[in-house]
């Protein structure tokens, strides 16, 4: 096992954020939110789902949180999905 993956490429045009490496956060549309605490460092990538106001959080290929611009709950309210490369 490498002590790092490599990191991911993206398409052109993709909206991309890196994660702080101290905060588990990425800043979009104006706002906060959460991530893995195991992506902190990494590029993620923003992509539309299939209802509108609904973004996946994606490394590389894997959904890995979800953003609801319909609600306006705090940061900390904002779902995670556990994948194969997330802890826990």
């Amino acid at each position: 096992m490498p002590d790092r993956l490599p990191e991911p490429v993206y398409d052109e045009g993709e909206i991309v954020r890196k994660v702080s490496a101290t905060k588990a956060y990425v800043s979009f549309k104006g706002r906060l939110w959460k991530v893995p605490k195991a992506f902190c460092g990494e590029r993620l990538a923003i992509r539309p789902l299939d209802r509108d106001g609904h973004y996946g959080v994606f490394f590389a290929a894997h959904h890995i949180a979800t953003i609801n611009l319909t609600n306006k709950q705090s940061v900390s309210d904002v779902p995670e999905q556990v994948s194969v490369i997330s802890p826990g």
